[in-house]
Order: C-alpha cells, then structure tokens, then sequence
C-alpha cells in the first residue's frame, strides 16, 4: 500500500513539471536578453583585453545556461511522446549533461563509449526517463565511495540494442533481484526511491518489447543493462 507521504511527493513533483514549464520561458528569455547584450559590447572597440575577456565569458556562461535549461525543459515537458527512431547514445550524453553537477559534487566520474550505431524506435522522454533512474540510482550508492565511476556502454548484439550501465559499487542483493523480478508488485520505496526507477525502468523497456537486465558481476559493481530492439 503506497503511502500518504509517498502520494503527496508525487503529487508535488507533477505540480512542480508544469510550474517548471512557465518558469523556463521566463528564465530563457531572460537568457536571451543578457547574450544578446553581451554580443553588442563585444562589437565595442572601446574595450580593452580584460573587459573583453569579460564580456565573452557572459556570453559563453549564458549559452552553457540556456543550453541546460532547454535539456531540461525538454524532458519536463508534457505532450512530447509518441514512438520514432531514437539514437540512444545521443540520449544518454543528454541525460548525463543534466546529471553532470550532481556527479561531479558526488566526485564520481561517468564515461560514455559507443561501439557503433545504436537506434531504436522508442518514446524518446521514456527512455531518457530509464537513463535518469539508472545514472541517480548509480549516484545513490556510490556516494561517498572512493574512486566512484560509471561507465556506460552502448552496443549493437544480434537485433538488440544494449545499454548497459556499470558502477563499482556494492553490487545487488539476492533480495533486490528478486523484487525486480516480482513484477506484480511495487518495489519497497525508499527514500531516495531507487527502487522504485528500477521498477519503472524495468516496465517502461517491456513496453517497448525490451528489458532490464541486473547482475553483480564476480568482480564487484553491479550491471543494468537496457536491451530494445534495434530498429
């Protein structure tokens, strides 16, 4: 029986993706404004080197910004569903651009390789939901650990496309494979709700006649891997 507490979490998670949405348009014009003006001073003649230098790091921190908030506003927002072909390992370099801070706080490091072309006709928001849950649930239990990384690997198997996601942390407990596998119930949830992105990765890749995949590897770490159906 899910909770009243965990009811209204959610609830105020949805409230706050539609408040969202007005407070990005606002932010990016703002945005907007603040390059654009920093685009005209750069044309002054007037300036010297360090004002200059100034003048074009404005610039370059606003692109960084209004590149960031359109990453997430586009993930936020509703509406934006319906199946296509996706490039994958596009969506994971976006999902890893929006946890870059958090990572990077967290001082673990996440590295990315392809092994050739990985498309899949797929919800573009849904799977980039999966990456989200799999990238916070690896910052959830490498907080603190010495020497945390991530590393995630996209490859073409047969008719498949596999992501896979490999952290040095503790690894998975008989108990939570189990509950992953039960997937007639909702996992225990907890407070950081990694168990719950489990789940939902886990039913979100059946809907799209693929699956998630854990294993502890021999050498420690866990493994989750994404398997679609290459298009």
């Amino acid at each position: 029986m899910v909770g009243a507490d965990v009811l209204q979490e959610f609830n105020r998670l949805r409230t706050l993706s539609k408040v969202f949405s007005n407070a990005a348009h606002d932010i990016n014009n703002a945005l907007q404004v603040i390059g654009g003006n920093a685009e005209l001073l750069a044309l002054r003649t007037e300036l010297g080197p360090a004002e200059l230098r100034r003048v074009q790091a404005i610039t370059s921190q606003t692109g960084r910004a209004a590149i960031a908030l359109d990453r997430l506003w586009t993930y936020s927002r509703p509406g934006d569903s319906g199946r296509r072909i996706v490039d994958l390992a596009g969506l994971v370099d976006v999902a890893a651009a929006l946890r870059s801070y958090a990572m990077g706080r967290a001082e673990i490091t996440v590295a990315v390789e392809s092994l050739g072309v990985c498309r899949a006709s797929a919800d573009r928001a849904l799977i980039l939901q999966i990456y989200l849950n799999l990238l916070m649930n690896c910052e959830d239990v490498l907080a603190g650990r010495p020497g945390a990384s991530v590393r995630v690997l996209l490859e073409r198997q047969g008719g498949e496309c596999v992501v896979t996601f490999l952290d040095n942390g503790p690894g998975f407990s008989d108990a939570a494979r189990a509950r992953l596998a039960d997937g007639a119930a909702l996992p225990p949830l907890d407070a950081k709700m990694s168990g719950l992105g489990l789940w939902v990765a886990t039913r979100i890749a059946e809907a799209h006649g693929g699956r998630l995949e854990i294993a502890s590897p021999p050498d420690g770490g866990a493994t989750v891997s994404l398997r679609l159906p290459a298009a």
